[in-house]
């Protein structure tokens, strides 16, 4: 009723066919790896470099340099941006309710 199978009917596979087989799913699954890898290493990377808090030395010097009246533009162009506070965008007052 049952058929037995053979060996002798399928040719065993050589040393070669399976280090090709091998190397066929390795070089298909390992550039998305890699490159998801390298993408979450960047993200990471910007992360905490965006969200570094500035030294204390320098966010002394930039607020003294805010507080100043006699400051230049420019100073206070790099207080700003030491500090981290944008000025690309505006404030909404009116958002704010009492």
């Amino acid at each position: 009723m049952t058929d037995q199978i053979d060996e002798d009917e399928f040719p065993k596979s050589t040393l070669f066919q399976r280090c090709r087989s091998i190397a066929r799913a390795t070089m298909l699954f390992a550039p998305p790896i890699v490159s998801v890898g390298c993408a979450i290493v960047v993200g990471y990377i910007t992360y905490v470099t965006n969200n570094k808090e500035p030294p204390a030395d320098i966010s002394t010097l930039a607020i003294s340099i805010l507080k100043s009246g006699d400051a230049s533009p420019e100073m206070r162009a790099w207080a700003t941006g030491a500090l981290g506070i944008r000025t690309d965008m505006p404030i909404s007052v009116g958002s704010i309710r009492q």
